[in-house]
């Protein structure tokens, strides 16, 4: 077993943010079925990360493979589920993230070296990975039939009980492949993460000029609602001046050529100098875009070399 150390606290801790986060958007309150979700999937990672001490990023797809588990398994329990009370979805939600521990724990040996290793598998050995996805989909395709069976309570949570049973039973099977695909996941983090880190350099000149131009163009609309007789803006639909807030709002939107419409140019005067900002902010984006490119292709010419 793995001691307590920095990695350990660095995942648990990070498992921790996602899923306090997720649970205050899932639960309608923070009752004891988020309590025990985010209690029981920390523990599992945190157990996991011990027994089979990896990379951080390998934690990390961990943590995002059971908050993407979080998130299917209440939208499945609110539309198909409804009925299903506490304690059964908590034994629920339980069973497959106990099976994935225990059959981890069978296969121990396998799954150390599964995680200790640092390369990808090829295109066919994902295509076998994924296939334990096959019946998990199938299995949740087959209940959105429940709610039209119109079932007592105590037979859709029976029902409930059975299909989580099934995805505990195939996950505890293919544990193994579970943790491939969780290593494999992990190292393209890292190599992404690692191609991020050398791209800061030129991605903070980007939106150093990116921000220049949102600041530039916010005082221009700013000094023209100022010093001119009329009102250059409408806000809501409603012709008034522009507060300096809200200029740099509708400058970033304007940039980005979002434009959520609560406010609209009110003079041809504004419509044009808003039609450069827009022809600005697409140049930079091709401009900057390219030079992010160039410099990462040079960056590799030389490491190569």
């Amino acid at each position: 077993m793995k001691a307590f150390g920095k990695g350990w606290f660095t995942a648990v801790a990070f498992t921790a943010l996602l899923l306090v986060l997720i649970s205050l958007a899932v639960a309608e309150r923070f009752d004891l079925f988020a309590l025990t979700m985010t209690v029981f999937v920390i523990g599992a990672v945190g157990v996991f990360y011990m027994l089979f001490p990896g990379s951080f990023f390998f934690s990390i797809a961990l943590t995002n493979f059971l908050g993407v588990y979080i998130c299917i398994f209440v939208f499945f329990k609110l539309t198909n589920f409804a009925a299903v009370g506490e304690w059964p979805m908590l034994l629920g939600f339980v069973l497959p993230i106990a099976a994935f521990l225990g059959g981890a724990l069978l296969r121990r040996e396998e799954v150390r070296l599964i995680v200790t290793a640092e390369r990808v598998r090829g295109a066919r050995h994902m295509a076998t990975v994924f296939g334990w996805l096959l019946p998990v989909f199938a299995i949740g395709a087959l209940s959105f039939a429940v709610p039209a069976l119109d079932l007592t309570p105590r037979a859709e949570a029976a029902v409930f009980l059975g299909a989580m049973a099934a995805i505990a039973g195939i996950v505890g099977v293919v544990s193994r492949d579970v943790s491939m695909f969780l290593l494999d996941t992990g190292i393209l983090f890292e190599a992404f993460f690692r191609r991020m880190a050398e791209l800061v350099a030129p991605a903070f000149a980007f939106f150093t000029f990116y921000s220049l131009i949102v600041i530039v163009f916010a005082c221009i609309y700013r000094i023209l609602d100022r010093f001119t007789a009329t009102d250059q803006f409408a806000v809501h639909a409603a012709e008034r001046a522009l507060t300096f807030p809200e200029a740099l709002y509708f400058s970033l939107i304007t940039l980005s050529t979002v434009g959520y419409g609560e406010i609209v140019p009110a003079t041809d005067l504004v419509r044009l100098i808003v039609s450069i900002q827009i022809m600005l902010g697409v140049l930079l984006l091709l401009f900057g875009f390219y030079e992010i490119m160039s410099y990462a292709r040079e960056r590799r010419h030389h490491r190569d070399e």
